[in-house]
């Protein structure tokens, strides 16, 4: 879930996504429905980002190692925004219950 950037002349640094630094467990935040909808908005924007750079590298592979890596990137990417988005929807049922 950490998004690896490599800049000319530096050293590749590995960040963690924002969703990260703010939520590790989803399921440990005293749920509120101000806070449960938080959750909900940043899943969204997350999964949706996601799928877009997945349909980006699908659709732009061209057999290269790069396109290869650009694919299996954007492959890691929407499994870990749906893993997250899944855990985000549990925390929020435990709210309702």
């Amino acid at each position: 879930m950490a998004t690896t950037i490599e800049h000319a002349g530096f050293h590749k640094v590995t960040a963690l996504h924002p969703e990260e630094h703010e939520l590790m467990a989803p399921e440990q935040l005293a749920m509120t429905p101000q806070s449960a909808a938080r959750l909900r908005q940043k899943a969204s924007h997350w999964l949706t980002r996601a799928q877009k750079e997945f349909h980006d590298a699908v659709f732009a592979r061209d057999g290269s190692e790069e396109g290869k890596d650009r694919y299996a990137s954007a492959r890691a990417e929407l499994d870990s925004a749906e893993a997250w988005a899944l855990r985000v929807a549990e925390a929020v049922s435990l709210l309702r219950d």
